[in-house]
């Protein structure tokens, strides 16, 4: 599987002062010129120490951070794992009152782990049950917000690799397996009402990796790229929750990585491309380029840091360029005051909120720390 390293993104509120009288940025539609980033919060420092790896979520207008490990590694460093145990405290923030209080320890270490939130429940998947190296079988826990309380769901019923995804599929869960790499896997919804796990036949697509998936009312879009040399596309196809039944939908007009929801539409990241991507109509099951990136960009810079649509955000990256789906412009995300890296984020709405990371001198990263600070930034 192709492993990737996501820098984790931000969320922010509007700093006064900025941008005009009104405190909003300058707005330019399609290729226009990107507005300046409207400005940094740092959150009051939590009730934990610097780490990196945790798994960070939004609860309604709460912010969960939990685990994560104290690894420091220089950027772009080859490091040998340290026998570190995996941390398993944890702490929430409500954003609006700016208060932090602790909660009840994981029931073990948790790194790089996934994580939905169900109403005031988190469903975190995870395989590092008995080691830093997360190697064992994939298992599902729920932490409940209001009782303060840790759940062992037991394992996926899946043989290894421990890859996977957790997508949220109205009050059901998927667990999707990223990659057909390493041999295919089947992908399985888990309905935590009654704690039961549904096989999903495989879909039509041939070999692919960079697996993402997309819910579209009763419909289940997963997305691929092709391990064949000569398939660049983007490789697509929809899976009916109430038939059971796959159709394939048209490849995409270029390649890209992760494709995300925005409205009526999916938005495949050209991912570092000047070409690539696409936008989908999930009304028509039709393709459409994707907008040109704004004046001046460079390749890199096409790579999307998160979107903004109308029904909230979602982000990958801390920096980088951010479409707006809604108003139909584009943002880009300012540098923060202190910035860090291999830190985690999560989305608040449309807010991106960035926390921990590491932190090194930049002359000859000889000195490093382990960063426990919350950011805020709201384009």
């Amino acid at each position: 599987m192709k492993q990737r390293w996501l820098v984790l993104v931000v969320a922010a509120l509007l700093a006064s002062g900025c941008a005009g009288a009104t405190g909003e940025a300058p707005e330019q539609s399609g290729g226009g010129q990107v507005p300046a980033g409207s400005g940094w919060e740092r959150l009051p420092d939590p009730p934990l120490s610097g780490r990196v790896g945790s798994v960070v979520t939004a609860i309604h207008d709460r912010v969960l951070v939990v685990g994560g490990w104290e690894w420091l590694c220089p950027p772009n460093a080859d490091c040998t794992f340290p026998d570190l145990p995996l941390l398993r405290d944890g702490a929430i923030i409500d954003v609006a009152t700016r208060e932090w209080r602790a909660i009840a320890e994981a029931p073990f270490g948790l790194r790089d782990a996934r994580a939905v939130a169900l109403g005031d429940d988190v469903y975190v998947l995870t395989s590092c049950r008995d080691s830093v190296g997360c190697g064992g079988p994939l298992e599902l826990l729920r932490y409940d917000s209001r009782a303060d309380r840790w759940d062992e769901l037991g394992e996926v019923p899946r043989e290894a690799p421990p890859y996977g995804t957790l997508v949220r599929v109205g009050q059901s869960l998927l667990v999707l397996a990223e990659s057909d790499e390493n041999g295919e896997r089947p992908d399985f919804l888990y309905d935590p009402a009654h704690g039961r796990w549904q096989e999903l036949a495989d879909d039509p697509l041939p070999e692919v990796y960079d697996r993402w998936s997309v819910v579209d009312g009763e419909r289940l879009l997963v997305f691929g790229s092709s391990t064949a040399p000569d398939q660049e596309a983007k490789l697509a196809a929809a899976y009916d929750l109430s038939t059971g039944v796959w159709t394939r939908l048209p490849d995409a007009p270029g390649g890209g990585y992760q494709v995300w929801r925005s409205g009526d539409e999916a938005w495949l990241n050209p991912h570092f491309g000047s070409t690539g991507g696409g936008v989908l109509d999930l009304g028509s099951d039709t393709w459409s380029a994707f907008p040109d990136p704004p004046p001046g960009s460079t390749e890199e810079a096409i790579d999307l840091a998160g979107i903004i649509g109308p029904d909230g955000a979602t982000y990958e990256y801390a920096d980088g360029l951010v479409r707006d789906t809604a108003r139909d412009r584009w943002l880009r995300i300012p540098e923060r005051p202190s910035p860090a890296y291999d830190e985690r984020v999560t989305a608040l709405r449309d807010a991106l909120v960035v926390f921990g990371g590491q932190r090194w001198d930049g002359a000859h990263d000889r000195r490093g720390e382990l960063v426990a600070e919350t950011w805020i930034w709201r384009p």
